[in-house]
């Protein structure tokens, strides 16, 4: 007769084996990753369309630039701190 065992699984391990997700980056952080991203190259955008008076299609440019740099780094900084633990 088989004993069942009463142990917590521990953090960071899943059931189906893959090893876990903790390196992954969850829908819920990509979705919040993205909508900073969005602000921030908004921002960006409006910052250089008032303060340097460019054209609306440079301006979208830089903002699309911030948008990808800051989820970049923001990403990078996740599986960075991730990595330490």
């Amino acid at each position: 007769m088989p004993t069942t065992q009463n142990n917590p699984q521990p953090s960071g391990t899943s059931s189906d084996g893959d090893g876990g997700d903790g390196s992954k980056i969850r829908k819920f952080e990509a979705a919040v990753i993205v909508l900073v991203g969005i602000i921030g190259g908004f921002t960006a955008a409006t910052g250089r369309r008032i303060m340097d008076h460019v054209s609306y299609f440079e301006a979208i440019y830089t903002g699309c630039l911030a948008a990808a740099g800051l989820c970049g780094f923001i990403i990078l900084m996740l599986r960075f701190i991730r990595g330490q633990s």
